[in-house]
């Protein structure tokens, strides 16, 4: 496991062992990637919400305009001690961007999950998702080993 990888990983642990949780986004692709994250956490009993609801979403876009759709959900779902951490292969997604200034405006902690492995959005992604499971296969042992 890669140094970035550790510090991840031992951000998200102190995160759950203080009683927080986690919530986690992006756009397209790297909202899979965030939902496919949230649910592997889930399972292990780890509080995780992937801000992926469609009706959510759309209304909060339609109300408020798409660069809120994220914000929004922070400011109704987050509390003092609880991470963000968002998936984004250009790091420019104006939704995510805004969602991170926000969340760093309520003191939250942020992961802006790295995207330095590779060149194309597809290598992106790739590699993000092994640091994903990487990163999740050392918390479920974390747990397992501590029960």
């Amino acid at each position: 496991m890669t140094t970035e990888n550790r510090v991840i990983t031992d951000n998200i642990i102190s995160t759950f062992d203080n009683g927080n949780k986690l919530l986690i986004l992006g756009c397209g692709g790297s909202l899979a990637e965030s939902s496919h994250f949230a649910a592997e956490l889930i399972g292990i009993g780890r509080p995780a919400v992937a801000l992926n609801d469609p009706a959510v979403i759309t209304a909060l876009s339609n109300d408020f305009g798409f660069d809120e759709c994220f914000s929004r959900q922070i400011r109704a779902l987050a509390k003092m001690g609880d991470m963000v951490i968002a998936f984004s292969t250009s790091g420019l997604s104006k939704s995510v961007v805004k969602a991170l200034e926000y969340a760093d405006k309520l003191g939250l902690d942020i992961i802006d999950w790295p995207r330095d492995k590779g060149t194309t959005t597809g290598e992106i992604q790739e590699n993000q998702l092994k640091d994903i499971h990487k990163v999740y296969l050392a918390i479920k042992k974390h747990y397992e080993d501590n029960i």
